[in-house]
């Protein structure tokens, strides 16, 4: 039986080292995967060797490529524990063979700073160590509660402008079926690289698809409403709610 998801032209936001698992889980659906990177990440060229990383006692990772960036220039100590926001950047770790003692089940900041709540006693030092864009909720709620965090920009977000031809030509031919959204930085890059001032009306019949209430609400604010928001705040997510969008 063919997935409601047959034919249809998926646009992937994703980053390009990360848009081929999108990608691959499209094709598996008989879609057509469209791949217009929307956002980049450059690492800070930062000596993270200077760290003193025995002092914390929680190093907590909030994305994959928090993960990534960190562990490719340090090697976290033993005794100091492992908190994890999401299945993402939980496999993330694993594929450095760390283990990780906390991982709540809301795959956002808030349920991590609640389930840390239950374990950590205010006294422990808190390293986060994540993107300049990482919303301040986070290292402030863990703040108020009387942790000491050192709050670690470990890469950049940028917008790749060599992808901005290719997004204008898609939206404006109407070349694609839906168009995903996996963060709030591909919402922005996305309004900024097409630049219309029309927005409701360039994406009329292309169905919005974003991975969370964080970019949705990213999205809202430019007045654009997504048709399918997933209760699991994954592609995998995503992809499930947009079958039953479509199957409806």
């Amino acid at each position: 039986m063919s997935s409601p998801l047959s034919g249809k032209r998926v646009m992937v936001t994703r980053a390009r080292e990360q848009a081929a698992t999108f990608t691959k889980l499209i094709e598996e659906r008989e879609g057509i995967s469209i791949e217009i990177p929307l956002i980049s990440f450059e690492p800070r060229k930062q000596l993270l060797h200077s760290l003193r990383l025995s002092e914390y006692s929680w190093v907590l990772f909030t994305s994959a490529n928090g993960v990534r960036f960190f562990l490719n220039q340090v090697k976290l100590p033993k005794g100091v524990k492992i908190g994890a926001v999401g299945s993402k950047t939980a496999k993330a770790l694993k594929r450095y063979g760390i283990q990780i003692d906390l991982m709540p089940d809301d795959f956002v900041a808030e349920g991590l700073v609640a389930a840390l709540a239950k374990q950590a006693t205010p006294d422990e030092k808190i390293l986060l160590p994540r993107g300049n864009l990482g919303r301040a909720v986070l290292p402030g709620q863990l703040s108020e509660l009387g942790y000491e965090v050192t709050d670690l920009p470990i890469y950049d977000t940028v917008i790749p402008f060599e992808s901005k031809a290719a997004l204008i030509e898609v939206v404006e031919n109407r070349a694609c079926d839906v168009i995903t959204f996996t963060s709030s930085s591909t919402v922005h890059h996305f309004v900024q690289l097409l630049g219309a001032n029309n927005l409701k009306d360039q994406l009329k019949g292309i169905t919005i698809v974003v991975i969370g209430p964080i970019t949705e609400k990213t999205l809202r604010s430019y007045g654009i409403v997504p048709q399918v928001v997933p209760e699991q705040y994954t592609i995998e997510g995503m992809l499930e709610s947009l079958e039953d969008f479509f199957d409806k």
